[in-house]
């Protein structure tokens, strides 16, 4: 009887050790970064930096061309150089449009020639159009370039919001993602004819 009880409190014991091991949280989510706009007047570029320890763990940035409604976006996400890419998802959307949601598509080369090739969806939902990158393949710890070219911008609007999400993965003892998340707000300059 005394060996069941004392079997049945190292069991309890055990569950207890494991139970707190399971806290350790291998996710982190960064939620406030620095928005910074491109020292050059001509550019519209804006991008968000993510700080981390020792200096940036990402720094994502759109530059759009605007001519006077969006013709292009230039995307592009540099991060530290021990973590890899694991996907990233933006969210188009012109706020102060007709309700319909922009019309993008994309502009190669995006991959080299080693495989595998990023995975990517391009979509409309609600009022946005969404690009996904599931897969990053060969790119993963390289900084990445993106181009996609407007096919169709709602003309009443003037502004543009881009709401990004990236998941990267620092290698380690334990694999730990970041999840990064931050918007970045566009307005075309207008004559006031408008």
């Amino acid at each position: 009887m005394r060996r069941r009880a004392l079997l049945v409190s190292a069991l309890t014991a055990a569950s207890a050790v494991t139970a707190g091991c399971s806290t350790v949280e291998p996710r982190t989510e960064h939620t406030n970064p620095v928005e910074k706009t491109s020292d050059d007047p001509r550019d519209d570029e804006k991008y968000l930096e993510f700080p981390g320890d020792g200096g940036d763990l990402a720094v994502v940035g759109v530059d759009p061309r605007f001519s006077p409604l969006p013709e292009h976006f230039h995307t592009w996400i540099s991060h530290a150089e021990d973590t890899e890419l694991q996907s990233l998802t933006q969210r188009f959307v012109a706020p102060d449009g007709d309700g319909t949601p922009p019309q993008l598509s994309l502009e190669g080369p995006f991959m080299g020639d080693a495989e595998p090739h990023p995975s990517v969806s391009l979509y409309r939902d609600d009022g946005a159009a969404v690009v996904e990158v599931h897969r990053f393949g060969e790119l993963a710890d390289e900084t990445v370039f993106i181009n996609f070219p407007v096919i169709r911008w709602p003309e009443s609007s003037r502004r543009v919001v881009v709401e990004n999400t990236v998941e990267l993965v620092r290698s380690g003892l334990l694999d730990r993602t970041h999840v990064l998340d931050g918007r970045l707000e566009f307005s075309a300059e207008t004559d006031g004819s408008d």
